[in-house]
């Protein structure tokens, strides 16, 4: 991509742009995969989080879901998404 994008017609929440999975287990084993997630694709560099999780309850019952974005260029595009004020033209 390159470093100029059309933030008017970027579809900034296309589905293709992340990289979801869900890892079951216990707690340990969702957060060990997590954490070897984020050493693969760091958090500042990829968005790399845990969007939704599942931590109570039987342990075989948990669950974490690992979300990020699939290249450092998508992360930097989604991170510099100007503000509404921009977008809409407004001064503060």
């Amino acid at each position: 991509m390159s470093n100029e994008v059309d933030w008017r017609t970027f579809n900034y929440w296309d589905p293709e742009h992340y990289v979801t999975f869900k890892v079951t287990g216990s707690k340990e084993t969702c957060i060990e995969a997590f954490n070897r997630e984020r050493e693969k694709f760091p958090t500042m560099q990829y968005g790399t989080v845990i969007s939704d999780k599942k931590f109570s309850g039987p342990i075989d019952e948990c669950f974490a879901v690992i979300k990020r974005f699939k290249t450092k260029d998508l992360c930097r595009i989604h991170h510099s998404y100007p503000p509404t004020y921009v977008r809409e033209g407004k001064v503060l």
